[in-house]
């Protein structure tokens, strides 16, 4: 397929140097000051009430059940947290999917190596690492993370069982019987895949992982090969992996089966409308998903089409399978949403990275009067420079981010175009990703200055913080928003109150006569019920408003005399009602 070296291997300088680069590039979102937005607050903050409570079985928010996803995130979020003897702070609960995309890349990067050698490898491992959805990821204290990690290590046990041996078309070197033995790796392999279900959703992250495999031993049609993975012990081992946290979640939540058939049934049917898509949302959503690397990737198609299609056992076609089938079969599903294809990511990067090679390659054969690095100032420079000023009044921060970005891109893409055009691979790649990270990097700041939606709240959340005494207790309706609800409480000190509404403020566990309490404007009406109260602060915008009445407000309460008196010690909140998919209970 091309003249590169597919013998060289990566070299621990290697793998060095790409974990280098991922661990500055994914830990700035430790540092950068940028607040935990709604979605990502979940995770963090059962993590948290896990590693006060000790309950590693089933995820909470606010003391009752939040099970939509298992909970192999939140062990490994309390894990790291362990380290630090806390697990309140937005730094230390961004460290885990720092390390775990990290690990993301290196795996793709060996992949890559064993496909293709070692400067595809290389070079694979930096176009993963910059694709924007991953990136994004990357940043975040979100299960979805978690999942690729666990996905992408499935998929890469495979890649050893087939791919690492000499001759990929060799036979299989070991006994096939379904009762017999079979090497560690292919152990490793199933339980592998059955852990695929301990993040995010049951049975998605296994197909995530199943689908290019069986894809690759269909296409090929060998039975010999087919034959390794029908084995009793293996599948034996799956399950006990898959149904370990189900079945323990089942006998303390038995309900928690119409949480399960809400999501996975509901995003299958369609009945749930939240994620309900057209058939076509993939390949159009695949476009910005893999940028800036989109318009590299039809070239590494190109490439590798002929191996692909005419070629039994090669790389080149489990790329494809991997690629390709995978939003095919998702496409089926009613239910879509541009996260799931995060899992799919890497062999689009990996073939994005042979785009890279060959464009180059293109590039360098042309005459040599375009050579000169200025004729970039012309074809890509002015346009873009274009595009900021006519823009300009549309970007966040205005002048403090456009004017930068104009006077520094002129100067960068020179600079990239003499270094594509001039140097060796090597060190063109360097400049290259080096550019790619200060951009994403100047992106991300700025983004956590002018353009996060949630910054305000956060501000405000800090605000009310620092107005609590110690001595004081302070409610949270949680019914100001089902995902909302996990934010408010990160952002508190532990004397914070969670209600599953204000009904819940009549609980005469509530000693104190008069408390603050932390919900929406519109809901004084229902504070004035219960007792006197009076505004103490509000935020300026809170995220997602259609008016001022929604905006987060911290009240005074003092109780009428005759309020309270209902105990809310033996209620029970089920796991729908937990996510707000059912209505109730209310306390009377």
């Amino acid at each position: 397929m091309g003249t590169w070296d597919r013998t060289a291997r990566l070299g621990r300088r290697d793998y060095l140097l790409l974990t280098v680069y991922c661990l500055v590039l994914f830990g700035l979102a430790m540092v950068s000051g940028r607040g935990l937005s709604i979605h990502e607050s979940v995770l963090p903050q059962s993590a948290r009430e896990m590693y006060a409570d000790g309950d590693w079985v089933v995820p909470k928010r606010g003391g009752a059940p939040w099970m939509e996803s298992p909970p192999l995130p939140q062990w490994a979020t309390v894990a790291v947290a362990s380290l630090f003897g806390r697990c309140d702070l937005v730094a230390i609960v961004r460290l885990g999917p720092t390390l775990v995309a990290t690990t993301v890349v290196l795996m793709v990067a060996w992949m890559a190596t064993l496909f293709f050698g070692r400067g595809l490898g290389l070079l694979s491992g930096f176009v993963m690492a910059t694709t924007c959805q991953f990136l994004r990821y990357a940043w975040l204290a979100e299960d979805e993370i978690y999942l690729c990690g666990l996905v992408t290590a499935a998929v890469a046990l495979f890649v050893k069982l087939e791919f690492a041996d000499p001759d990929p078309a060799a036979g299989v070197r070991e006994p096939c019987g379904f009762f017999g033995g079979r090497r560690p790796a292919v152990l490793a392999l199933f339980i592998a895949l059955g852990m695929t279900n301990l993040a995010k959703g049951l049975i998605f992250g296994t197909a995530m992982a199943v689908i290019p495999m069986s894809a690759y031993l269909l296409w090929n049609a060998d039975l010999g090969r087919i034959r390794r993975y029908l084995w009793f012990w293996g599948w034996l081992a799956f399950a006990v992996v898959m149904l370990a946290w189900p079945v323990a979640a089942y006998l303390r939540y038995p309900d928690v089966v119409d949480v399960w058939q809400f999501d996975l049934g509901g995003r299958l049917d369609g009945s749930y409308q939240a994620s309900a898509e057209p058939w076509w949302y993939y390949p159009v959503n695949l476009l910005w998903i893999l940028a800036p690397w989109t318009l590299v990737i039809p070239f590494g198609l190109w490439a590798t089409r002929d191996a692909a299609v005419r070629t039994r056992y090669s790389a080149e076609r489990f790329l494809w399978c991997w690629a390709i089938f995978v939003p095919a079969v998702f496409s089926l599903a009613q239910g879509k949403h541009h996260h799931y294809l995060l899992h799919a990511i890497a062999p689009w990067s990996i073939l994005a990275a042979v785009g890279l090679y060959k464009v180059r390659e293109a590039m360098l054969a042309w005459p040599k009067s375009m050579h000169n690095p200025f004729w970039s100032l012309g074809t890509t420079a002015l346009p873009i420079l274009v595009a900021i000023w006519l823009l300009r009044d549309r970007i966040p921060g205005g002048s403090n981010v456009y004017l930068p970005v104009m006077v520094a891109c002129p100067f960068l893409i020179v600079l990239l175009s003499w270094a594509i055009m001039h140097l060796s691979a090597t060190r063109a790649a360097t400049a290259l990703f080096m550019t790619m990270a200060l951009a994403y990097s100047f992106g991300h700041v700025v983004a956590a200055k002018y353009v996060d939606t949630h910054r305000i709240d956060t501000q405000f959340l800090t605000d009310v913080r620092a107005q609590i005494p110690a001595d004081e207790q302070i409610l949270v309706d949680l019914n100001v928003e089902a995902l909302r609800g996990f934010m408010l409480l990160f952002y508190l000190d532990d004397n914070a109150v969670p209600l599953h509404n204000l009904s819940f403020a009549l609980d005469d566990r509530i000693e104190n006569s008069s408390v603050f309490v932390l919900t929406r404007a519109n809901r004084r009406g229902t504070l004035d019920e219960i007792g006197t109260t009076r505004e103490v602060m509000q935020s300026p915008q809170t995220g997602r408003e259609t008016s001022a009445a929604d905006r987060l407000t911290l009240f005074r309460l003092t109780y009428h005399q005759q309020s309270r008196g209902v105990s809310a010690e033996k209620v029970r909140i089920s796991p729908m009602q937990a996510m707000y998919r059912d209505e109730g209970p209310v306390l009377r």
